[in-house]
């Protein structure tokens, strides 16, 4: 009778309370059992194959889907051009929040570790290697091989292809709307196991990694973590607040569970079918705008990353006692917020644009192993942003073209122009 009213309790939570919980019982689990949490190791797997299944169906469909939806391309430029705005804005504001608490915090200092046994990473592409990458030599390459901004390309030219060909194109056109459909209820049974999934992952990511591994580097990762609430505070919650007069709580309670989702599995691209199903059910956005700007800003919006990548070059800088000038921390910026922009086209890239950045200015790459080995943890964080900041932007860009339906902020209005009215008083 317990267990019955337990389950009923359980299926009548939200999903993101469910993810949030499991989260912490795989965390306490995984500190308990220690390397034996390793039993856990495949249910893990079988939830990020799940994940990595969906991932290149979801934003192909909903790119091509997206395209073929535009009826207005006067106003889809506007939303593009503005998008990118605020994408390439928003990125350098974050890598600018990344060494400035870098700099106040200096994580590294005082911390000297043995560099002999610690491996070298593989060389950074060159600028006009990412530029190349981004037209695929082969999409089906692309897709076995997950490479997320190459299938964004190749969905856009294929939808704007289809538009062309208009009548013609209109078996094609349905069997992409249907074949959508098709794909969203196979992401909907899998985000349907995220919270056993969730489980498996934190149990296993504590059990091998524990506190005492941690806690030697727990001054970077609480720097990363911080960087990312200053972010998500000072930029996304102030913005919406006073330019766009919208309620910050209604926001992030509309996107707890994408928030909660992107932390656990760390995959701005997995996250895309919950990040779409928040904007559309619970934010007001349209399809048009959340189909084509989410999973485009899953490559290019990456202001999670910009933080990570920032701080683990003071880091870096702080570990090596190398003082950075003015000068070399707007190269940081600039390298964070050129190279960010084409990880998505290179796969396991994040400690290789690491690499690009700390070369920029002069910083050996021994640290980069340290780095590894809170990857996870780091990703966590710069993942949950990154998919926020993707939200955030969706739904700036749509209330500023008039497309959003302001009928799912009604309520809150009226309070947060008093708060907004106030603040600015004083």
């Amino acid at each position: 009778m317990a267990l019955f009213r337990f389950l009923k309790y359980w299926n009548g939570l939200s999903s993101w309370k469910k993810i949030l919980i499991s989260l912490i019982l795989g965390a306490i689990t995984g500190l308990f059992l220690g390397p034996r949490a390793d039993l856990f190791k495949p249910i893990g797997n079988l939830f990020i194959n799940a994940i990595h299944m969906m991932v290149t169906p979801v934003v192909f469909t909903a790119i091509v889907c997206a395209v073929l939806s535009v009826t207005d391309v006067k106003k889809m430029r506007n939303v593009t051009i503005q998008a990118a705005f605020i994408y390439i804005l928003s990125m350098a504001v974050a890598a600018t929040i990344g060494i400035s608490i870098a700099s106040l915090i200096a994580p590294g200092s005082h911390f000297h570790p043995v560099f002999a046994q610690m491996h070298t990473v593989v060389k950074a592409p060159s600028f006009s290697q990412l530029f190349e990458n981004l037209i695929p030599r082969s999409p089906i390459g692309a897709f076995a091989h997950e490479y997320i901004l190459q299938i964004v390309v190749f969905a856009f030219f294929l939808g704007v292809s289809i538009k062309l060909a208009k009548d013609q194109a209109k078996p094609v056109v349905d069997f992409f709307h249907g074949f959508s459909a098709v794909v969203f209820k196979l992401a909907g049974i899998v985000v349907s196991f995220a919270p056993y999934g969730v489980f498996a992952l934190i149990a296993w990511t504590f059990g091998n990694f524990g506190l005492h591994a941690i806690l030697p580097l727990a001054k970077f990762v609480g720097t990363v973590y911080l960087g990312c609430f200053a972010q998500i505070i000072f930029v996304y919650t102030l913005t919406l607040l006073f330019v766009s007069r919208l309620n910050p709580l209604t926001f992030f309670k509309g996107i707890a569970s994408a928030m909660s989702f992107a932390f656990t599995t760390s995959s701005s691209a997995a996250t895309l079918p919950v990040s779409m199903k928040c904007a559309e059910e619970n934010l007001g956005v349209p399809k048009s705008i959340t189909r084509f700007l989410l999973p485009l800003g899953s490559s290019f919006n990456l202001n999670g990353l910009s933080i990570y990548l920032s701080t683990a070059v003071i880091f870096a800088a702080n570990m090596y006692g190398i003082h950075l000038t003015m000068a070399q921390y707007i190269t940081v910026i600039t390298t964070v917020m050129l190279t960010a922009m084409g990880a998505a086209s290179v796969p396991g890239s994040a400690l290789i644009i690491m690499g690009a950045v700390m070369s920029a200015v002069g910083i050996p790459l021994g640290a980069l192993a340290l780095v590894a080995g809170v990857d996870r943890l780091n990703d966590m964080a710069q993942t949950a942003t990154n998919v926020t900041g993707d939200l955030f932007s969706a739904t700036f860009v749509a209330d500023n073209q008039k497309l959003l339906d302001r009928s799912k902020w009604d309520e809150s209005t009226p309070v947060i122009d008093e708060v907004a009215s106030e603040i600015a008083s004083e």
